[in-house]
């Protein structure tokens, strides 16, 4: 007799010997014990997990000559027939090549007879989702409908393919992929019942390479008995799989660690002698790694039978955990973009040495807060001490080290702490001390309570240093929420020195004075009168809307932009009127003519006053010493529109 492969002499003949999928099997054997069968049965999954299996153990278990049950006997014509595919009431269809709706409707034309010999006439559709819309619409009906000896068994590995219809009418069971150690256990058993010598490192190599497809696992079975002339080795299956010995990814691993660039190259250049898959290498490191991590988080995760688990829990030790995450993204992400290199060397030298690059410095860590900051320099001398020169530092510590002061300034200032965030500066630069450090402009912006101003005649403190001389002064249009000091014997006697805490809250040494509200030509009487009306809604838009060109007594002639003639009514106008009765305590009249005037509306002077708040605000942001770091530093650019005036 003629050999027959594994996959077809091993294939599961009733639902005992399947394996795996323990929920279809439950589901199925429940309803074939208790006589509760549906019509149609979707069978979805990846190749080689057991849709079609499954499907004729099912027509076996329904065409029993012993009866409907989970345990067909195997033994009469029907099950012996099903077994060798020679049934004549099981009706196995391949949909990729019956596309078309008038094979289809071919097909259908005999569901209505009665099966020949067996209980149901069962019609087994393989690649279901390969039909034709119209063979889709035509196979509808029978399927909602089909008559009582017709069962309809559809086997998919794409269901979002099917139309919703097709999936409504159908009893759903969704396969899962097999685990490594279900598909290593059942080769384990095959091997062993062909008395076949075998390493088990090799069997889970090759369940690792099926990738959850049993029928995979036994085709590899079969090339790797073939290869090995009867026995299977583990070093034997990894060359025939062209996959490298682990000792090879460990090694690259622990030259990572060692941060060693020459040496990562050079054993790279070795391992390409061996001509490997390098998109297997990096699938072999993204394992190793994922072992590692695994291993940092929860060691007791790591069995037993890993073969290199003690170097897995050595390299646990020697990588950071951070640093781990950071090469399996890359990895990832590298093996993904592999067949976009020019060679495969070379895209892979290029994932090793980006691993380098993008690992993080070994830098000492900043004061914080918390730690003591270190004496100011006296004011008369300007030269650092010893301690306190920076030393030389190569460009890359340099720009790690503007980046770190970057950033912390960023986080102070988003914690609140700016002040103590510039005493690191200083303390850091080793400048000269300088006045206390002023909040930047937004903080100034969102503080409404007054502060207490130095006068003109003040002693003043140590002369600025460079590095607070380059903040930029508090724009005007935020001065504007600061009430001015009240005139009194408080405001007029000499401020007394301050402590630190109250230096911390100091916004600027001298007072400046609010900008006039005139910023454009006319009167602002009518706008301050307009601000205290009892208007809301479109009648308020018609007062601020009006420019005013003339008053006598009580009596107001205003004038209306054309662009705004629609805002104006008798009924407003009258509301208007009242309203101004109401404020000034006295019977008011007005006039309102539509036309253009030179003289600017309360709406247009708001939008004057906003539009120069703006541009402000802008310019402060561009001035700004940390955004000005964190674009030269990281190249970041500000979001046009997204800067917005405070108060």
């Amino acid at each position: 007799m003629s050999y027959q492969v594994l996959a077809r002499k091993w294939r599961p003949r009733n639902f005992s010997e399947l394996a795996g999928q323990e929920h279809v099997r439950q589901a199925l054997t429940n309803a074939l014990d208790n006589d509760r069968l549906h019509h149609a049965f979707l069978f979805t999954g990846t190749r080689g997990v057991g849709k079609t299996t499954i499907a004729r153990i099912l027509a076996k278990s329904l065409n029993c000559e012993q009866g409907i049950g989970s345990t067909p006997c195997g033994e009469c014509p029907t099950c012996v027939e099903i077994n060798e595919g020679r049934f004549v009431d099981l009706i196995e269809v391949d949909a990729a090549s019956r596309t078309k709706v008038d094979e289809t409707r071919e097909l259908l034309e005999n569901v209505q007879y009665a099966p020949t010999r067996g209980r149901y006439k069962v019609y087994l559709i393989d690649e279901v989702h390969m039909f034709s819309n119209s063979s889709f619409n035509a196979l509808l009906k029978t399927l909602e409908e089909p008559p009582p000896h017709v069962k309809f068994l559809l086997a998919t590995t794409d269901p979002q393919k099917l139309p919703a219809t097709i999936l409504s009418r159908c009893l759903q069971f969704n396969l899962k992929r097999l685990t490594v150690e279900l598909i290593r256990d059942h080769l384990g058993h095959i091997l062993g019942e062909e008395g076949i010598d075998f390493e088990a490192p090799a069997l889970t190599r090759i369940a690792r390479a099926a990738d959850g497809s049993m029928r995979d696992a036994l085709s590899l079975l079969d090339q790797a008995i073939a290869y090995g002339a009867g026995t299977l080795r583990d070093d034997e299956v990894r060359t025939m799989l062209g996959s490298i010995e682990q000792h090879h990814v460990i090694d690259l691993l622990n030259l990572l660690a060692d941060g060693d660039a020459t040496a990562l190259l050079a054993r790279s250049a070795r391992l390409t002698e061996q001509s490997p898959d390098f998109a297997g290498v990096l699938a072999e490191i993204i394992s190793t790694l994922h072992h590692i991590a695994l291993a940092q988080a929860a060691p007791e995760a790591i069995g037993d039978e890993l073969d290199d688990r003690e170097a897995v829990l050595a390299l646990a030790q020697r990588l950071p955990p951070e640093d781990v995450q950071l090469y399996y993204q890359i990895a990832l992400i590298g093996r993904r973009d592999l067949p976009l290199a020019p060679s495969p060397r070379g895209g892979f030298e290029m994932v090793l040495l980006r691993m380098l690059a993008f690992r993080p410095d070994d830098t000492p860590p900043r004061p914080t807060a918390a730690q003591p900051v270190p004496a100011a320099t006296p004011a008369g001398n300007t030269t650092p001490t010893p301690a306190a020169r920076p030393a030389a530092a190569s460009p890359r510590a340099t720009d790690t080290s503007r980046r770190a002061s970057a950033m912390a300034d960023v986080r102070s200032q988003l914690a609140g702490k700016t002040g103590v965030a510039k005493a690191e500066a200083a303390a850091s630069t080793s400048q000269a001390p300088s006045r206390p450090a002023t909040s930047n402009p937004a903080q100034q912006a969102t503080r409404q309570s007054p502060s207490p101003q130095t006068p003109p005649d003040a002693p003043q403190g140590p002369s600025p240093s460079p590095l607070t001389d380059t903040l930029p002064p508090m724009p005007d249009y935020m001065r504007e929420e600061i009430p001015p000091a009240h005139d009194g014997p408080q405001s007029n006697a000499a401020t007394p020195a301050a402590n630190d805490n109250e230096t911390l809250a100091v916004a600027e040494p001298a007072p400046v004075a609010t900008p006039p509200l005139e910023t454009v030509p006319g009167p602002d009487e009518w706008e301050t009168l307009v601000n205290t009306l009892d208007l809301k809604g479109v009648n308020l838009q018609l007062a601020l809307n009006c420019a005013l060109k003339d008053r006598q007594g009580n009596h107001f002639a205003l004038s209306l932009a054309p662009g705004h003639a629609q805002l104006l009514s008798k009924p407003r106008e009258e509301l208007l009127r009242e309203a101004l009765s109401r404020q000034l305590g006295e019977n008011a009249t007005l006039s309102i003519d539509v036309e253009q005037s030179d003289k600017p509306s309360p709406a247009t002077r708001q939008k004057q006053r906003q539009a120069a708040r703006q541009r402000q605000a802008e310019a402060s942001i561009e001035q700004d010493h940390t955004v000005q770091a964190l674009r030269e530093t990281f190249a970041a650019q500000i979001n046009p529109g997204s800067v917005q005036p405070v108060g």
